[in-house]
């Protein structure tokens, strides 16, 4: 479901993700609940190339796992990357439960796959 990107360092996670399933949405999880114990909080970078409507639906698989896991761990910044409506809608969509959902990062942007590095550097810069 996810590759784990050279990116990722301390309390950096970069991933890329494809078709969502359960036992990789759990895998994910489990990294960002370890991330968030070692560090308080965590900035991810979720990188969703070539997505079409068939990986936008598989990714409602992570409903489940997000009220499970998501008091466990804390998303500071989280930036999605992707190049296609699909990858929007479903960053659209957590936007707007954002306030209800447990799963709930303190900042999130969207990026077009083309400014990827810059989404990398707002990621990495202090505040």
């Amino acid at each position: 479901m996810f590759e784990v990107l050279d990116e990722t360092n301390e309390n950096l996670i970069a991933i890329r993700v494809g078709k969502g399933t359960r036992t990789g949405y759990q895998e994910l999880y489990s990294l960002l609940v370890e991330k968030s114990d070692k560090h308080g909080y965590i900035h991810v970078y979720e990188e969703v190339p070539n997505w079409t409507f068939r990986a936008f639906l598989t990714h409602l698989h992570g409903v489940v796992p997000d009220l499970r896991y998501g008091p466990e761990f804390d998303i500071d910044r989280y930036a999605a990357v992707g190049d296609t409506r699909w990858a929007k809608l479903l960053f659209d969509w957590w936007y707007a439960i954002r306030p209800i959902w447990p799963v709930a990062p303190n900042e999130m942007r969207y990026f077009d796959i083309k400014k990827r590095e810059r989404a990398l550097d707002w990621l990495r810069e202090e505040i």
